[in-house]
């Protein structure tokens, strides 16, 4: 069992050796509760940019669906002509600066998900762990800029943000509700009553104290290296393999089972960087991934990887409630 899926499995599942670790949950909190104090009575300030910023994160350690519902919002704001800037930490990226991620970045220097994004929208996409620094640095290399989209950030109160987007995984929930370490909680649970907007990840209706999101696969998969691709359709009562390096690899499950395909799983550790020898078990099959997981494969020599883009379909009322209270 990785890493990953035994942390999965305390926070999510049945708890055991991970409750001693509630006292240090309790230190955590105090920290947060300091902080939160300094911002509010203005010992810390956070730094306005000349444009709306719109922070999308979570309150939970990763794979609620954040990423895909910054390409869908970016894509959005475009649609009705305004000029959108991302900027991501670039979690697993190389060096300390602010940089621009192009489509053809290595994922080792800028990370996965932000080479992702970038692939898939034509925007300016920077990284850095400075995020204010960052958004300075892009809005000097793109000045038509209008508006910027931050992935995560909730808990970077030295951005000043016009709007926040909580996104919660419906399946997964809070998980035992216990804040780091003991448990996935980034922040407390009452976070969600500050934000502008609470997202559901695998909801298809919009309830009166949060908006619906869920994921529609594409009808086909991609060939990681090669310009190929396969009809899911085909691959139905066929032997493949399903790989995930992702926060929630249950939903990649989940998805693959309602298209009606029948796999062997193999799990790695949220932004597992792949080598051959990981895929040395399948032998000739099929193995199928998600995007995200794909750009880490680009340069391995295995002729059988294949991904699934899927595309996250929002609620209109809430890119409606984005546009309406930042002025746009």
């Amino acid at each position: 069992m990785s890493l990953h899926e035994n942390l999965n499995q305390q926070f999510y599942g049945k708890s055991t050796w991970i409750k001693f670790l509630i006292p240090l949950s309790y230190v955590y909190l105090l920290a947060l509760c300091i902080r939160t104090f300094f911002y509010r009575f203005g010992i810390l300030t956070a730094n306005k940019l000349p444009v709306p910023v719109v922070v999308i994160g979570n309150i939970t350690l990763g794979g609620t669906g954040k990423t895909p519902l910054i390409i869908a919002v970016a894509s959005h704001l475009k649609n009705i002509g305004h000029k959108p800037g991302i900027i991501s930490r670039g979690y697993k990226s190389k060096g300390y600066g602010s940089k621009e991620v192009t489509a053809h970045s290595k994922f080792e220097d800028v990370g996965d998900e932000p080479l992702m994004i970038k692939r898939q929208l034509e925007v300016p996409v920077f990284i850095g762990k400075r995020r204010v620094e960052t958004a300075k640095l892009m809005m000097k290399s793109y000045p038509e800029i209008d508006i910027i989209l931050s992935d995560d950030g909730l808990q970077h109160f030295d951005l000043f943000r016009d709007y926040e987007i909580a996104v919660v995984d419906k399946s997964r929930g809070f998980g035992n509700n216990h804040l780091l370490p003991a448990g996935p909680l980034r922040e407390s649970m009452n976070r969600l009553k500050s934000v502008d907007a609470v997202v559901m990840n695998d909801e298809t209706s919009t309830s009166t104290d949060s908006f619906g999101m869920h994921y529609e696969p594409y009808e086909e998969i991609q060939s990681v290296n090669y310009n190929k691709s396969i009809k899911i359709k085909n691959l139905i009562n066929k032997k493949i393999y399903a790989v995930t390096g992702i926060g929630n690899p249950e939903r990649f499950f989940s998805l693959l089972t309602n298209l009606g395909l029948i796999f062997e799983r193999l799990v790695f550790d949220d932004h597992h960087s792949f080598s051959d020898k990981d895929f040395s078990v399948c032998g000739n099959e099929i193995i199928v991934m998600t995007e995200k997981d794909s750009v880490r494969c680009f340069n391995l020599n295995n002729k059988n990887l294949w991904y699934l883009s899927i595309k996250a379909v929002v609620d209109k009322n809430l890119l409606a409630d984005i546009t309406k209270k930042i002025g746009l």
